[in-house]
């Protein structure tokens, strides 16, 4: 039902995600394929410590029940300096936070390990991919979470920068509990602002320059 639910809908140019269960125990369910799952709202920003932001947005009525309402958020925290080549980023248990709502029903997706890079493209749009291996978790009829299952989850983006429409994002990610833990030391930077607002959960604004990891149209 839910692969179903996330597969139908509006085809946009925004983004991409592709689930695929790692569940070594059962099979049918889940199905032994690859969920693919359309994005239409892709944001960047950097907060006050030099940190990336990335956060997509999808929603819609679900096909033949449409009471019910399909919500999808995503934000990506790129905490860490390049690794490698100036595009890579590492990711961590805190880099990545995915919501999915079907009316009352939650599931969240959280980073264990993975990489993401990044690119900057013309107009002030970034592009991207990401591979991750993530725990999903699932609410209960009876409240709290049910027992965490394994994910493959992979992105591509073509992201905007919007940082005020990004940050409602990551706050609905990071809503209920899913808070990633505080930031460290303040990163250093070549150009630090004239004023460095403090860092938490989804961080105040800042004005660093990200790096250029290549690519353009």
């Amino acid at each position: 039902m839910v692969a179903a639910l996330l597969a139908a809908g509006g085809c946009v140019s925004g983004g991409r995600i592709e689930l695929a269960s790692l569940d070594f125990r059962n099979i049918d369910p889940p199905a032994p394929h690859v969920v693919t799952l359309r994005v239409a709202d892709c944001c960047w920003w950097t907060d006050a410590r030099g940190d990336l932001w990335i956060a997509m947005h999808r929603a819609q009525h679900v096909p033949l029940r449409p009471r019910l309402r399909f919500e999808l958020d995503l934000s990506l925290r790129l905490a860490d300096p390049p690794a490698g080549r100036a595009r890579n980023y590492k990711l961590d248990r805190d880099s990545l936070r995915m919501r999915v709502g079907i009316g009352p029903w939650q599931l969240r997706f959280s980073s264990i390990v993975g990489i993401a890079a990044v690119y900057r493209e013309r107009g002030n749009r970034l592009r991207g991919s990401v591979r991750t291996h993530a725990t999903r978790v699932t609410s209960q009829l009876l409240g709290g979470w049910g027992k965490p299952s394994g994910y493959l989850l992979m992105a591509s983006y073509t992201a905007r920068h919007d940082e005020r429409r990004g940050r409602e994002i990551a706050r609905r990610t990071e809503a209920d509990g899913w808070q990633r833990k505080p930031p460290h030391a303040p990163r250093r930077r070549r150009k630090p602002p004239a004023s460095q607002p403090g860092a938490a959960g989804v961080a105040a604004s800042g004005g660093v320059v990200l790096r250029s990891g290549g690519g353009g149209t």
